[in-house]
């Protein structure tokens, strides 16, 4: 499916935020974040089932539907920015009303758990949503210049590639090139835990001919290799042009876990699983799960230059 670009965010918009999945756990943060959109210049809507309760999630998930329904048909609101992941964001996906958005396509942002809808708007509608800071979880708690700047230049940028740089890296944190070339593709990817577990449904990822993007929080080795696997075996790396892995956060073994012994890191599970594709790939891009973080456009054009660890994206947005 072709890209549906939305358009530009611009000084005074309306921004809405949603809770796809769990609710806000840290109210003051909600606020602070809420409070740092309107700083920026952007007027903030709050979805009316923000703040329900229901088990571990926002209110319950026709109500969590609604709300995103809602404020794609609401065309005063120009973009939507969930409040933060964690769970239960795939719940919705039977209740969206994927028509209405390819209607009203709009900025749209949010990582981790939303994986699973940002997968299922493009697959839907074609729509380029952004993988990047939320409003609880980063403009809640200390949203970093670098985090602030790849975000909204990427929101505004009609006319020039950008290119996609970490920052300063300490050593030995480097992006590295773990097998060279240079492609170009749409984006898709995110959180790798969540692209394994909507494999087998209606809003499963399309990969072929994508570049891929994958991180993730909280993973040891052995169940990265599962979900490498568990793609790899579902046919999703036949017809990939590349690979960007992101930073895995949390995802080593320490002294007391019980493969720590062995001494197997993540790379060592992505060079094995991975390498033997023959095709560009790349690690420790800083997106999703870490402080200072790029946004990724979730659909949008790429160049992947793995050779010399380059990444470059079209404009967005319109």
């Amino acid at each position: 499916m072709n890209s549906v670009k939305p358009d530009r965010l611009r000084p005074g918009d309306a921004v809405c935020i949603v809770s796809p999945g769990s609710p806000s756990l840290t109210p003051l943060n909600f606020d602070q974040g809420r409070t740092k959109l309107e700083h920026l210049g952007y007027r903030v809507v709050v979805s009316p089932h923000l703040n329900d309760r229901y088990l571990l999630f926002a209110g319950t998930e026709k109500a969590r539907a609604d709300d995103i329904n809602n404020a794609f048909r609401d065309d005063s609101i120009r973009a939507i920015i969930c409040a933060q992941g964690g769970c239960g964001t795939s719940q919705v996906l039977p209740h969206l009303d994927f028509s209405l958005m390819a209607e009203h396509p709009k900025i749209f942002v949010g990582y981790s758990d939303i994986t699973a809808l940002q997968t299922a708007m493009l697959n839907k509608t074609g729509l380029v949503t952004f993988y990047g800071p939320m409003a609880t979880t980063e403009f809640g708690k200390g949203l970093t210049a670098y985090t602030a700047n790849s975000l909204l230049t990427l929101l505004t940028e009609t006319a020039r590639t950008l290119e996609l740089k970490n920052p300063p890296a300490k050593p030995g944190k480097e992006v590295l090139t773990l097998y060279p070339g240079t492609v170009r593709g749409q984006l898709t990817g995110g959180c790798l835990s969540i692209v394994a577990a909507g494999l087998g449904t209606d809003f499963e990822i399309d990969t072929k001919d994508k570049i891929l993007f994958f991180e993730d929080i909280d993973e040891k080795p052995h169940r990265i290799d599962r979900y490498l696997t568990q793609l790899a075996m579902a046919g999703k790396f036949r017809e990939v042009r590349g690979i960007i892995f992101g930073t895995f956060h949390r995802c080593e073994y320490y002294a007391g876990d019980p493969y720590f012994k062995f001494n197997v890191t993540v790379l060592d599970i992505i060079k094995e699983r991975i390498l033997p594709l023959k095709i560009p790939v790349i690690l420790g891009l800083q997106f999703g799960h870490v402080r200072n973080k790029l946004t990724l456009p979730v659909g949008g054009q790429a160049v992947l230059d793995a050779t010399n660890r380059r990444i470059f994206v079209e404009p967005a947005v319109v």
